[in-house]
């Protein structure tokens, strides 16, 4: 599909004010209040398609989504973008606002628990919100339950709670998605002299949809995973490459192949 000059002009326009409005947001330094410290995160990711939660949202093309991240003491809150790179879905540009608390437990115990809840609004500005709508999530990690080789085989579980937003006017199936994975880092040398530490991250996740926007209730799809970073100073680039095997067409009726490149800066 070709992309008119009107549209690119128009997409890249409103890009180029969120992006510089992100970065310029971000100190030169951390803030430090008592013996904690003010982290700030931008990040500029460019997908090969946009997948959430099993749904294929922008139907195989590209998405173009920054996003800023200040965290403080466990607790963050932020700004995500989306934008389609292909014409046709305007009605798709999306900017959410979420916020969060994040915990470890027990960390020097084989029993250590990372848990973490969030809420997040989605809003889609260029439909005047008629289809905004909102999440609360809640997730746990075990991180040193299944010792394996040189890293541990990280069980996790997560569930999500989906409605409609305050000013949509579309009625939203509420529901729950259940997501079910496995982690594993396996370390390897550093390929930036640098970089003190470096790995292969692997995941495996599986998920059961109850019915969320008018999908069927089902084990929905599964997804596997693979992505590295590497950091220079303040600066990471993280590529990642997901496959995700579709079980029920109500949510996506093919399987997917997709890659993720992100980069950004972190205070």
């Amino acid at each position: 599909m070709f992309v008119k000059k009107s549209m690119v002009k128009m997409m890249m326009s409103e890009f180029i004010v969120l992006s510089a409005a992100l970065f310029m947001a971000v100190p030169t330094h951390a803030l430090d209040i008592g013996d904690e410290t003010i982290g700030v995160t931008a990040d500029f990711t460019y997908g090969s398609k946009y997948l959430w939660h099993g749904y294929d949202i922008l139907d195989d093309r590209t998405a173009f989504q920054p996003s800023l991240k200040v965290d403080y003491n466990g607790f963050f809150a932020g700004v995500w973008g989306s934008w389609a790179g292909s014409s046709g879905f305007e009605g798709l540009t999306e900017v959410d606002l979420f916020a969060g608390y994040e915990r470890s437990f027990f960390e020097e115990d084989w029993y250590a628990l990372d848990s973490w809840i969030s809420y997040t609004y989605f809003i889609y500005p260029k439909v005047n919100n008629d289809i905004d709508a909102q999440e609360l999530g809640l997730g746990f990690a075990m991180p040193n339950l299944l010792p394996l080789g040189e890293s541990a085989l990280v069980p996790s579980y997560s569930i999500y709670y989906d409605w409609a937003g305050v000013q949509s006017s579309d009625k939203i199936d509420n529901g729950w998605f259940q997501v079910w994975g496995l982690s594993y880092s396996l370390p390897v040398p550093a390929l930036i002299p640098s970089q003190e530490t470096q790995a292969i991250d692997l995941s495996w996740d599986i998920t059961y949809n109850d019915g969320v926007f008018g999908s069927d209730s089902c084990w929905s799809h599964s997804t596997i995973g693979v992505s590295t970073t590497f950091e220079w100073r303040n600066l990471y680039f993280t590529p990642a490459v997901n496959y995700q095997f579709s079980f029920d067409d109500s949510v996506n009726n093919e399987d997917e192949l997709y890659a993720l490149f992100s980069v950004g800066i972190a205070f």
